[in-house]
């Protein structure tokens, strides 16, 4: 009796494994290993011979990455607003017009005052509109629609009432808001 792979190979069953780890390294390694063409140090051999020819194939037929670095320019901006022309479209210009037209008449002023009447029915109105809230106690604004980003609320009460439990217009959606100073920023009441 003899041990299994003591004897001589078969000089076409090496030259086949041979080629076969030449031509396809993978199908030629298992053959190798498998069938023991060769004794133990001589498949190692090959083994490593093989990889290294994998390793040559993968690295010629992998494309290199070739990036390309550009350092960054500065660029100015093709956009901008001109200043204006004239002092008419100047907001500094007519600030004092603006300052004067937030404050109401002043004695002696050529300024037309405000009708009480509609300034109270239009925060009348405003007490009056629909707006929704959270059933939440711990809840701060109020708000336009019944969704507002990812919170829905389900509740819809009056601004008077969403005012009188301690809540702010929402900073996000803009429901109406009632001001105590005449001014009111009103938004289209959600139906």
């Amino acid at each position: 009796m003899s041990m299994p792979g003591s004897g001589t190979p078969r000089s076409g069953r090496g030259v086949f494994a041979i080629l076969l780890c030449l031509l396809l390294p993978p199908l030629g390694l298992l053959f190798l290993w498998r069938k023991g063409v060769f004794r133990t140090r001589g498949r190692v051999l090959v083994s490593a011979l093989a990889t290294a020819e994998m390793l040559l194939i993968a690295t010629l037929l992998i494309p290199a990455s070739t990036l390309q670095s550009e350092d960054p320019l500065p660029v100015n901006a093709e956009r901008y607003t001109p200043a204006p022309d004239s002092e008419a479209l100047n907001a500094l210009s007519n600030m004092d017009e603006l300052l004067r037209a937030q404050q109401g008449p002043v004695a002696g002023s050529t300024v037309a005052p405000i009708d009480q009447e509609a300034e109270r029915a239009a925060q009348q109105e405003v007490l009056a509109t629909v707006v929704y809230a959270v059933y939440d106690s711990g809840a701060r604004y109020y708000h336009s629609q019944t969704v507002c980003g990812n919170q829905s609320n389900l509740r819809s009460l009056t601004v008077q009432e969403a005012l009188a439990e301690g809540l702010g217009p929402c900073p996000d959606c803009n429901p109406p808001a009632y001001s105590s100073t005449g001014v009111t920023a009103t938004a289209e009441p959600a139906e």
